[in-house]
C-alpha cells in the first residue's frame, strides 16, 4: 500500500528485485505496513537472520509482536530487462503476462491522470506490482493483509466515488470476479424488476 511516493521507475525502487533486496537488508524501515505474508513475516530464509526492523505503525500490538530495532539497483535493471523481454513476446495461447501487458499499454495510451489500480489476489498482485507501475501516490488498492478474495468490485466502486475524475481499473482473476459477479447480476435484476435503472 506504500507504492507511489517513490516511483516504480526510480533508480532506487527495488520492487522488481524485492526478493534480493529483502535478503540483503541490514536494517528495514517498515512504515504503516505489517510484516505479514506479503513481506514473508520478516523471517528467514527470505530475510537475513540479522536484519533489524524499525517499525512505524499505529498498532502497538503489531510493533510488540515483531520486537523491532530502532547494490540493488543493478539487479533491478537486470530484472526489468528480463521482464520487458518476456512482455515483448507474443505468446499464443497467452500466458499470465499477456493480459497484464494489454492492460498496461491501454492505461499508458490514455495518458494522465494516472488511474486508480485495484489488483486482486496472489499472482495478480505479484505480477501487477512490477508490470503495472505506479507513478503517483495513493493510486493503488491491493487485497491487503490476507489477500481477501472478492473485494475488487467494492474497491472499484469506492475508488470511483472517492475520485470521480479518475479512471479506476480492477485487475482480478476469474475466481476473484466470481465472488462479485453475482452481486452485479442481482442488482441488475432487482433494478429491472422494480422498474428502476440498475445500480
Amino acid at each position: 500500500m506504500g507504492k507511489g511516493p517513490l516511483l516504480d521507475t526510480h533508480e532506487l525502487a527495488a520492487t522488481v528485485a524485492r526478493s534480493l533486496a529483502i535478503g540483503k537488508y541490514d536494517v528495514a524501515l517498515v512504515v504503516g505496513a505489517r510484516l505479514n505474508w506479503l513481506l514473508h513475516f520478516g523471517e528467514p530464509p527470505k530475510w537475513s537472520k540479522d536484519v533489524k526492523f524499525i517499525l512505524v505503525n499505529v498498532s502497538k500490538e503489531e510493533i510488540e509482536l515483531r520486537k523491532p530495532y530502532l547494490a540493488i539497483s543493478s539487479k533491478v535493471k537486470d530484472n526489468v530487462s528480463k521482464i520487458e523481454a518476456q512482455l515483448a513476446k507474443e505468446v499464443v495461447p497467452f500466458n499470465f503476462l499477456t493480459p497484464m501487458k494489454i492492460i498496461r499499454d491501454a492505461i499508458a495510451g490514455l495518458g494522465s491522470p494516472v488511474p486508480i489500480l485495484v489488483s486482486k489476489r496472489a499472482n495478480t498482485i505479484d505480477v501487477g506490482r512490477y508490470v503495472l507501475v505506479q507513478t503517483e501516490p495513493r493510486t493503488r488498492l491491493d487485497a491487503r493483509t490476507w489477500g481477501t478474495t472478492g473485494v475488487g468490485l467494492g474497491y472499484c466502486i469506492t475508488g470511483a466515488v472517492a475520485s470521480p475524475d479518475l479512471l479506476v481499473v480492477v485487475v482480478e482473476r476469474d475466481s476473484g470476479f466470481r465472488f462479485s459477479a453475482m452481486e452485479v447480476k442481482d442488482r441488475m435484476s432487482l433494478g429491472r424488476h422494480k422498474g428502476r435503472a440498475p445500480l
